[in-house]
C-alpha cells in the first residue's frame, strides 16, 4: 500500500469534474478527504456521483482548511481567486497544486513562490500539456540533440471556447474574473510548452490581440512573435475562433532537422531530417484524453502527490508558473504598444 496525501479540492467546476476529482480519487497516493465550492448544486452533483461518505462538502474553503485534516489542495477556481486561495492554503501549511494561469499577474504569482519557499511546501501550476506523452518524447528527441539547435518554434491552441465544453464558464470572459482570455486559457500552455521542450527562455515579444467574436471585455484572438534567448524565434497562436477541430499543435525547426507535434495527426509525431540523408520517421502514441472523454486519466495529480511525499522531483517548478504569467503580460502589454517588449525590464 502506498502513503497517502489527504486531499482537499476548491472549486468544482468542469476542470474538477473532468480532471481533479476522478484521478484524485482513483489515485494510490491520495485520499480525497473534501471538496469545496460556493455553488450547492455542484457540490450535490459530486456528493451524489462519488458517493462516499469519507468525503466532506464545504460551500466556504476556509471552514474545509480549518476543520480537515489535509496536506494538499488543488486550486481550482476562477482566475483571479487562484492567487488568494493559494496563499491562504500555503500560509495555513499546505502543498498547492493550482490551476493555469497561476496568477493574474506576475506580482500574485511571485508572492505565491516565495511564501512556498518560506513555509518549505509544495507550489505547483497544473501546466499539464508537459505531462503529455508525445511532448515527454519530443522533449527527449530535442535534448539529444538529433535535430540540433531550435531555430524556430512554431505553436498554435485554438478551438471554438470554454463555453462548448463548461455551459456555467462565463466568467471566462470577463476579465474581472479572468483578467486573460484565449490567451490565458490556451496560450499560457504553449508559452510554457516552449520554454519546457527547447530549454530556451523567452526574452522579448511582439504581439497583436483582438475580440472578433465573443460577448465579453477579453480577447478571444492572440498573435505573437517570441525572440528566444539562443536568437531563435517562436510564433505563438492562440484562439476561441477555430471551427470544426480543435488545433493543438507544436513544430520545431532545429538545424539539422524538424519535429512535427501534433500537427498532422494529434497522437503523432514527424521527424523530418536532412543528414546523414533526407528522412521522415514517425512515431505515434495514443493521446491522453480529448475534450469528448468522461473524464482525463492524466498523471498531474499523481506526480503533484509523489512530488509531496517525496518520491518525485518536480517536473512544474513553481518559477515555471510565474514565468508563464510574466510573459503572456508582457505579450499584453507588447500589444498595446505596437512593439516589441522585453520581458525582463
Amino acid at each position: 500500500m502506498a502513503e497517502k496525501i489527504k486531499l482537499g479540492i476548491i472549486g468544482a467546476g468542469k476542470i474538477s469534474e473532468v480532471l481533479h476529482i476522478p484521478n484524485a480519487y482513483f489515485s494510490e497516493y491520495v485520499q480525497l478527504v473534501a471538496v469545496s465550492d460556493k455553488n450547492e448544486e455542484r457540490l450535490h452533483f459530486f456528493k451524489k456521483k462519488l458517493n462516499d461518505e469519507r468525503i466532506h462538502f464545504y460551500t466556504e474553503y476556509h471552514d474545509m482548511l480549518q476543520k480537515e485534516d489535509i496536506g494538499a489542495v488543488v486550486v481550482a477556481l476562477p482566475n483571479f481567486l487562484h492567487a488568494k486561495v493559494s496563499l491562504d492554503a500555503l500560509e495555513m501549511g499546505k502543498h498547492v497544486l493550482v490551476e493555469k494561469p497561476m496568477a493574474t499577474n506576475s506580482q500574485e504569482a511571485s508572492q505565491m513562490v516565495q511564501l512556498a519557499r518560506e513555509k518549505k511546501k509544495v507550489l505547483m501550476t497544473n501546466h499539464s500539456q508537459r505531462f503529455f506523452p508525445h511532448h515527454q518524447r519530443a522533449k527527449e528527441i530535442i535534448d539529444s540533440g538529433m535535430i540540433g539547435e531550435v531555430r524556430l518554434v512554431k505553436t498554435m491552441f485554438g478551438h471554438s471556447g470554454p463555453e462548448s465544453w463548461s455551459p456555467t464558464a462565463t466568467w471566462f470572459f470577463q476579465k474581472d474574473s479572468a483578467m486573460f482570455g484565449a490567451l490565458g486559457d490556451l496560450g499560457v500552455h504553449k508559452v510554457d510548452l516552449i520554454r519546457y521542450l527547447t530549454g530556451l527562455e523567452i526574452i522579448e515579444c511582439t504581439a497583436m490581440i483582438n475580440t472578433l467574436e465573443k460577448q465579453g471585455n477579453v480577447e478571444d484572438i492572440a498573435s505573437a512573435v517570441l525572440k528566444l534567448s539562443n536568437g531563435g524565434f517562436a510564433t505563438l497562436d492562440a484562439n476561441w475562433i477555430t471551427k470544426g477541430l480543435e488545433e493543438n499543435y507544436f513544430v520545431i525547426y532545429g538545424e539539422k532537422g524538424t519535429l512535427k507535434i501534433g500537427q498532422t495527426n494529434p497522437s503523432k509525431i514527424d521527424i523530418y531530417l536532412l543528414k546523414p540523408t533526407g528522412l521522415h520517421g514517425e512515431i505515434t502514441l495514443k493521446p491522453l484524453f480529448t475534450n469528448e472523454d468522461p473524464y482525463w486519466k492524466m498523471p498531474v495529480i499523481d506526480h503533484f502527490a509523489k512530488v509531496c511525499l517525496g518520491l518525485e522531483k518536480p517536473i512544474v517548478q513553481p518559477e515555471d508558473g510565474m514565468i508563464a504569467v510574466k510573459v503572456v503580460e508582457k505579450i499584453f502589454e507588447s500589444s498595446k504598444k505596437g512593439g516589441f517588449v522585453k520581458v525582463n525590464d
